[in-house]
């Protein structure tokens, strides 16, 4: 029973919170006052996505019914902390949509879509449990190096492993071209966002693919949009040692909290299968914060876009409810470099006001 009433609280918490807070912005209106409206709610949204979808998973590891995993406890309490992940998110990216985004994206889409992304997390923790498994059974070592060891291989497992699954198994599906860089070829994969306008380009350079969303691929022409993941991709004006340093302290302090985890869940299936939920988590952000460069890196590659063919980008992209300007993950695209753009007298179209 408490597993359903866990299912329950997940589809309908979202749901009512979303809905209680566009009724209080007030932001169905058509004024530039609600427009501004728009673009706080999808923060706080965004803000409570991040916070409650991990939340959601966590909930569904702990409460699990023993009855659905006696034989296979850290299964079933895996199986169930991504049903209630996949749950609230769909209830949260169905209830904050807008009049055009649920003309343009069926209910049955969007669902399919958060399936799609719940699952590269999904297969992460299950590779991390099947790390830390493997490591104890096959591998003769003292405790606390078969800890550490594990915690690495999980680390990698999320990294480097989920997303080259994912595309492998077509959940992020290949685009039928590759973009040169810097001498280096990049693949180019469609990610499965829940909302059809999100214009956002996210670069992995382990494996050497960036990832773009139907925003860029359907609202932009192909040139621009483009130019855009040239910008994401382009070589980091960081220097060497600087990245290194980055992504060690991301590696070391994942890999503290997968060896926690393994110390938390050491007498319960349930409680181990939480708290690697929450090591994926922090790793997927810490690695995010290891890749981005900071907003004051605005000079351009020589294989990037010229600033000219930035701000036709910036200028075909027509805007949407909260967000007005495209996203990145690796290079920021924001005010700053709007500012830039036009000092060298280039038109980037209107400013946004966020």
């Amino acid at each position: 029973m408490i597993s359903l009433a866990t299912l329950a609280v997940c589809a309908a918490l979202p749901w009512f919170l979303c809905q209680a807070l566009r009724s209080w912005l007030g932001v169905d209106g058509t004024a530039p006052a609600a427009e501004r409206e728009r673009e706080r709610c999808q923060r706080l949204t965004l803000l409570g996505g991040v916070i409650g979808l991990p939340a959601a998973a966590v909930a569904g590891a702990l409460f699990v019914d023993p009855s659905l995993s006696t034989r296979w406890p850290a299964a079933g309490a895996w199986v169930f902390a991504g049903m209630c992940a996949t749950t609230a998110w769909s209830s949260l990216s169905l209830a904050e949509r807008s009049r055009e985004e649920a003309a343009a994206m069926s209910v049955v889409e969007v669902v399919g879509r958060v399936v799609q992304m719940v699952t590269v997390p999904a297969i992460a923790v299950a590779l991390s449990l099947l790390a830390g498994a493997a490591i104890e059974a096959m591998v003769p070592m003292v405790a606390p190096a078969r800890a550490v060891l594990a915690a690495l291989l999980s680390v990698g497992a999320l990294v480097v492993v989920s997303p080259w699954l994912a595309m492998q198994l077509g959940l992020w599906r290949l685009l039928p071209f590759r973009l040169e860089s810097a001498g280096t070829s990049w693949r180019v994969a469609h990610l499965p966002a829940p909302n059809p306008f999100l214009t956002h380009a996210a670069a992995l350079p382990w494996l050497h693919t960036v990832l773009v969303t139907d925003g860029l691929l359907k609202r932009a022409p192909d040139s621009h949009w483009r130019s855009l993941v040239r910008y994401e991709i382009g070589g980091s004006e960081q220097s060497k040692s600087e990245r290194t340093a980055r992504w060690l302290v991301a590696v070391v302090l994942s890999s503290v909290l997968f060896v926690a985890a393994s110390a938390v869940g050491a007498s319960d299936p349930r409680k181990l299968v939480a708290a690697t939920v929450l090591a994926v988590v922090f790793t997927g952000a810490s690695s995010w914060f290891a890749n981005r460069q900071p907003a004051s890196t605005l000079t351009l590659d020589t294989d990037g876009p010229s600033m000219q063919e930035l701000a036709q980008t910036l200028r075909s992209l027509p805007p949407i409810e909260g967000q007005a300007l495209p996203r990145t993950s690796h290079r920021p695209v924001g005010g700053a470099l709007y500012d830039r753009l036009f000092a060298l007298g280039h038109d980037p179209g209107p400013r946004p006001r966020a």
